[in-house]
C-alpha cells in the first residue's frame, strides 16, 4: 500500500532531474527501461537544452557559443583583472570560520556554501558573483537563464591515510542531462594537484553514444542481487576505456591551466577528478546550475530565480548533509581552509 500511494510521486519524478536507478523503482524499472524509458528521457532532455540554447543566444558572443557547442566547454584564462584576482584571492586564503569537510577515498573536500547572508560577509566573493561576465556565462550555459550556486572549494589530496580511492578520479557522467559545473581556479593547476580532465565532444548524442546509454540503463536497473555494482552508479555511469573505444571518441583533454582560470563545463560529457602527486591542494570557486531538464523555457527572472533556489537547495542540502553527517562521512569545523 505504501509503495502504490507512492506511485504517482514516483511517476512525477521521471519528467524532474531525477537520476536514481535505486531509489524511483519506475526510472530503475529493467522492462522499461529495456522499451527504451531512460533513453527517451535523454533524447527529449538533449532537445529542450538546444532549444533553450537558441532561444538564449544573444548573451554571448558567437565564438564562444561555437566553442561550447563544439566541446562542452568554455576556458577564459585571465578572467578577473590582477588586482581584482589578488583580493580576492587573499580574502579566501584568509578565511577563518566554518566549513564543511567530506572524504572521498583518500581525498578531503572542505567546502563553503557561498548563499547570500555569507557572501555579504565576503565582499570579494560577492563581487565576484555579481560579475557581469560570469553571470552571460553559466545563464547562457546552463541554458536555464539562472545564476548558479556558488561554493568555495579546497581539496586536499592523499590528506589521510585512507585505503579507499577517489571515485570522482574515474571516468564518469553527471546525469542524464545537460547541466553545467564551473571552476574558477585560485591556484595553478598541473598534474600535482588533481586537473580537471574531459573528454571533448562527449556530451553530444552521437549514435554510439545512445546505445551505450541504452546498455548502462539495463546494467543500473538490474536487480542488486544479479549486479549489486550496477547499482554504485546510481545514475551516474561510470566509463571504462572499451566504454571509449566502443563510442569512438576524442583524447582526453587535460586542464593544467595558470590560476585565475575560468572553465565551464557540461557535466553530461565524460569527465573525471585528475590524478594528484603528494598532498597537494587546490582551491577553487565552484558553481552549479542543474535544473529540471524538462521545462521547454529559461526563467525571466535569473536573480529572483536563483534565490527561490537557493532556499530550496540550502533546505534540501541540510538533509543530505544530517545524513552524512551520522554516518561519520561528513563533519564541520570553525578553523577555516588550512
Amino acid at each position: 500500500m505504501k509503495k502504490l500511494f507512492k506511485l504517482p510521486y514516483w511517476l512525477l519524478l521521471v519528467f524532474s532531474w531525477e537520476k536514481s536507478f535505486r531509489n524511483n523503482p519506475i526510472i530503475g524499472n529493467y522492462w522499461l527501461n529495456r522499451c527504451g524509458l531512460h533513453v527517451a528521457r535523454l533524447v527529449v532532455a538533449h532537445l529542450l537544452f538546444r532549444f533553450r540554447l537558441m532561444l538564449l543566444s544573444p548573451l554571448l558572443a558567437k565564438q564562444d557559443r561555437q566553442a561550447f557547442l563544439d566541446n562542452g566547454f568554455i576556458l577564459k584564462p585571465n578572467f578577473l583583472p590582477e588586482a581584482d584576482f589578488a583580493a580576492l584571492k587573499h580574502e579566501l586564503k584568509a578565511y577563518n570560520g566554518p566549513i564543511s569537510e567530506t572524504l572521498e577515498g583518500d581525498t578531503l573536500t572542505q567546502r563553503l556554501f557561498l548563499d547570500r547572508a555569507k557572501a555579504k560577509l565576503l565582499p570579494q566573493c560577492q563581487r565576484f558573483i555579481n560579475n557581469i561576465a560570469l553571470s552571460k556565462l553559466m545563464r547562457y550555459c546552463s541554458s536555464k537563464n539562472r545564476l548558479p550556486l556558488f561554493y568555495v572549494e579546497n581539496l586536499k589530496f592523499h590528506s589521510l591515510d585512507a585505503t579507499a580511492t577517489d571515485p570522482q578520479q574515474d571516468l564518469h557522467i553527471d546525469t542524464f542531462h545537460p547541466c553545467i559545473k564551473g571552476w574558477f581556479f585560485m591556484d595553478d593547476v598541473d598534474d600535482r594537484n588533481g586537473p580537471h580532465v574531459c573528454i571533448p565532444g562527449s556530451y553530444r548524442l552521437s549514435w554510439r553514444r545512445l546505445r551505450w546509454e541504452y546498455r548502462q540503463s539495463l546494467l543500473a536497473s538490474r536487480p542488486v542481487g544479479q549486479d549489486a555494482a550496477a547499482r554504485y552508479w546510481d545514475g551516474s555511469f561510470r566509463v571504462g576505456p572499451d566504454d571509449l573505444d566502443f563510442m569512438q571518441c576524442q583524447p582526453p583533454k587535460v586542464f593544467c591551466v595558470p590560476a585565475n582560470t575560468l572553465l565551464i563545463s557540461n557535466v553530461h560529457g565524460i569527465h573525471r577528478r585528475g590524478d594528484a602527486q603528494g598532498q597537494a591542494t587546490r582551491m577553487v570557486i565552484w558553481m552549479q546550475a542543474r535544473d529540471n531538464p524538462f521545462n521547454p523555457f529559461f526563467t525571466p527572472c535569473p536573480r529572483l530565480t536563483a534565490r527561490a533556489f537557493e532556499f530550496f537547495w540550502r533546505r534540501m542540502m541540510a538533509k543530505r548533509e544530517q545524513r552524512l553527517a551520522k554516518n561519520g562521512l561528513l563533519r564541520y569545523t570553525d578553523t577555516g581552509f588550512y
